[in-house]
């Protein structure tokens, strides 16, 4: 999976910030009308406005809304249902984390173990990096070394990530790392005789009752075509996979496939003791590290666990590869379950879970739809912004990025979490990107495409803006 540089998007609830006239809808609802309506009318305004993908919204262990939107296939007019399959992304690393402590319940190794218990000839900086620190992203492994459909081996792999130099101390800092759930996949492997997909299918999601979740396993009834900017991109399954499964640039970290029915399911099957034991269940929701400084959330085994203004936790994960995007937020003490899924990214589409959860947790609350930006974007409308976001992001200067942040993102992109958490973002582009040189700009529709040669190769960042009155560009997405 790409990385990105928001976990996940929280509104104020969440939902404090005001949006412009000119850049959203009100779906206005008098207080007469239920949740379940006011869910069904916000839904189908998406669909109108080009949503495409499933919802399934639980509340008290009742299913409210359970409906595919758009269509699976545009070419061939197959609409989506809650039974299409579609890529989850980085949901997958919270299947990687329960097979890691189903594997401890079944003594055959322990999250405190050496990653050189498991893997030869480890250079002497990576010896003492333990499966706990893999799996809360403290390792201090990048967060990629290559792209997600290359033909790599698993030793080809290992030599790749050894020789690159660690970000930082192992147990010391949190940056997310896909490499670090690719090793865990590894680990599984390993430990357990079998290949990931194999293990997971055996003793997570089978009997979870899951029958719709894997890589190429499962006879799939309806996987869903991706599309990006509207043009095809095709099914996962198309892209280049090796006999089990993706390689490992992906296997473990991402590109599982499922549907919102049976993430349903496995949200059903870890309330009770099915899958995991109690013990098991307090590490994987463990709040073990901050994501970043200040932030404000915490990274357990696969999930970012938040406060909430009520004093409960949401415990919640997405994942997308910028053609597919799946959002599971999970309100346990509030019994509350919101799984999203699209095979169309679109940033008005990335705040679904947090306007459904508006409307089951603020009895005023009136969702909105946001409208296609408009206006052309025009190359040196690009470059100024790009050349603005150099300039700052080689200053380890928290004013300065503040200052880049009010006059440069838009208020939803601005609001959508904490100024800590965009304090820390933009630490991690300082520490990725300093005395990087700017070696592309492109313009794709509303995205503006970055790519700066660093010391560790060239990095690519996304982002998605849109025009202003004033001709100037603001970012509504960094990715």
């Amino acid at each position: 999976m790409k990385h990105v540089f928001k976990i996940i998007i929280l509104v104020s609830l969440l939902l404090s910030c005001k949006e412009e006239p000119t850049v959203a809808q009100e779906i206005v609802s008098n207080a007469t009308v239920t949740n379940k309506e006011k869910l069904s009318n916000y839904l189908n305004e998406l669909e109108k406005s080009g949503f495409s993908g499933s919802v399934l919204v639980a509340q008290k262990g009742k299913v409210l809304l359970e409906k595919g939107y758009g269509y699976s296939n545009r070419e061939n007019k197959i609409k989506s249902t809650s039974e299409t399959v579609f890529d989850i992304g980085s949901i997958t690393k919270q299947f990687t984390g329960a097979a890691i402590l189903k594997l401890e319940m079944q003594g055959k190794l322990s999250v405190e173990d050496k990653l050189s218990k498991y893997i030869s000839n480890i250079p002497d900086d990576k010896k003492d990096i333990t499966l706990h620190q893999l799996l809360t992203h403290s390792s201090g492994f990048q967060s990629a070394i290559g792209d997600d459909y290359e033909n790599i081996s698993t030793q080809e792999f290992i030599k790749e990530a050894f020789k690159r130099k660690l970000l930082f101390k192992p147990g010391t800092k949190f940056t997310y790392s896909n490499v670090g759930y690719s090793f865990l996949g590894i680990i599984i492997e390993e430990v357990s005789g079998i290949s990931y997909e194999e293990y997971l299918m055996k003793h997570l999601w089978k009997p979870s009752g899951m029958h719709q979740t894997g890589y190429k396993k499962p006879l799939f009834k309806d996987i869903a075509v991706g599309y990006r900017k509207n043009k095809h991109w095709g099914k996962p399954i198309d892209k280049k996979w090796g006999v089990d499964g993706p390689y490992w640039h992906l296997k473990a970290n991402g590109g599982v496939l499922s549907t919102t029915q049976d993430m349903y399911k496995w949200h059903q099957a870890m309330l009770g003791d099915k899958i995991l034991d109690a013990t098991a269940k307090t590490k994987y929701y463990g709040k073990h590290i901050e994501e970043g400084e200040g932030a404000g959330s915490y990274y357990g085994y696969g999930w970012a666990i938040f406060p909430t203004p009520r004093n409960t936790e949401l415990i919640a994960h997405n994942g997308g590869n910028g053609i597919f995007f799946a959002d599971m937020w999970r309100y346990l003490d509030e019994d509350i379950t919101i799984i999203m899924m699209t095979n169309a990214v679109d940033r008005k589409f990335e705040n679904i879970a947090s306007q459904i959860a508006g409307i089951l947790l603020k009895p005023d609350f009136n969702p909105t739809v946001k409208e296609q930006s408009k206006g052309a974007i025009r190359g040196e409308m690009a470059d100024q912004l790009v050349n603005e976001f150099m300039k700052i992001v080689n200053q380890n200067n928290q004013n300065t990025w503040k200052s880049f942040m009010e006059n440069r993102m838009t208020p939803t992109f601005k609001n959508s979490f904490s100024i800590e958490k965009h304090v820390a973002m933009f630490k991690q582009l300082h520490e990725d990107l300093n005395g990087g040189k700017i070696v592309q700009i492109a313009v794709n529709e509303n995205e503006v495409v970055l790519g700066v040669e660093t010391k560790n190769g060239v990095e690519q960042i996304l982002f998605d803006v849109t025009p202003n009155a004033k001709g100037e560009l603001r970012i509504e997405g960094i990715r």
